[in-house]
């Protein structure tokens, strides 16, 4: 009976050990588990605030990135802007430096028109002194033809010569019916501003001897030009030289007079050619064919030619 009773206490001491050892063990785990949970909602409630924080922190690196983008932008379009100016600028000098010379201008005259003009002008700017404005020249005995058709026949052959060889050319006249009066004619090439003024000329003379060539300048007391006496002696001389040289001439003179309305009242250099004597029967025979006009015409653009040549050295 005694052994009974002791199996009998042992057996209800252990279950209320038991029962009593549990509840703390289970209050612990509780307690772990209510820690666990506050430090996971304490995690996740974290989380979140750092997240953002963190796409903060890239949104506005981002944005930082993102606005320096214009910065390099700017930068590399000023550093192209500049290239392209300098490349302007570079292209601007080249173009300059490759630019042709300006063109020359040569102003030329045929001499006198078909009906002559008997009214007076001052033989110079300021003058006193009056001359007939303008006549319709001498004319062929041999070849037939008036003074005034000769001089535009060659004028529009110079013309042509001079066009191909790249200067420019402004005729007086192209037509036998007009009236321009010699003073006129100058201010034509004083108002174009001629580089040349060339008045093309045939001579006559009592004496059907007389043949050659001769031009025909300003002297150097000129009282109205004197200054451009140098240029207008050396375009004179330039071409009496060549066209004596292609046609065979005789080279007459560089006639300096102060006589000629028609170079008083020029303001450019100037010279008037007398191309040769129609006066002459043999001349005036040259003078009525094409080859010999050619030959004329050639001599004239050589002398044009020259006499810049020998200005520019």
């Amino acid at each position: 009976m005694c052994f009974i009773l002791v199996i009998v206490l042992c057996m209800t001491g252990c279950a209320r050990g038991t029962s009593e050892g549990t509840v703390p063990v289970t209050e612990k785990k509780a307690v772990s588990e209510d820690a666990a949970y506050e430090e996971t909602s304490s995690t996740r409630e974290s989380q979140p605030g750092s997240t953002q924080e963190e796409e903060r922190s890239s949104e506005t690196e981002t944005e930082s990135e993102t606005q320096s983008v214009p910065d390099e932008t700017g930068s590399e379009s000023e550093t192209q802007s500049t290239q392209e100016e300098t490349t302007e600028s570079t292209t601007e000098e080249t173009t300059k430096e490759a630019a042709p010379a300006q063109k020359k201008l040569v102003v030329i005259d045929a001499g006198h028109q078909r009906h002559q003009n008997k009214e007076k002008e001052p033989l110079g700017p300021g003058s006193s002194e009056l001359k007939k404005k303008v006549s319709s020249g001498t004319e062929g005995k041999t070849s037939g033809l008036a003074e005034y058709e000769l001089n535009l026949i060659l004028a529009l052959k110079v013309q042509a010569i001079l066009e191909e060889r790249g200067y420019e050319v402004l005729q007086i006249r192209t037509t036998h019916d007009v009236d321009i009066s010699n003073a006129e004619r100058a201010t034509v090439a004083n108002e174009a501003g001629a580089d040349a003024f060339i008045r093309i000329h045939a001579d006559g003379s009592e004496n059907p001897e007389v043949h050659g060539c001769m031009t025909i300048c300003q002297t150097k007391s000129n009282p109205w030009n004197a200054d451009l006496y140098p240029q207008s002696k050396a375009l004179s001389e330039a071409i009496l030289e060549e066209m004596g040289d292609a046609t065979g001439a005789k080279k007459n003179k560089v006639w300096e007079t102060d006589t000629m309305t028609g170079i008083n009242w020029c303001e450019v250099p100037v010279s008037i050619v007398e191309v040769g004597y129609m006066s002459n029967p043999d001349e005036d025979r040259k003078l009525g064919t094409e080859a010999y006009q050619d030959m004329i015409a050639e001599g004239i653009a050589n002398g044009i030619d020259r006499y810049f040549e020998e200005q520019e050295e």
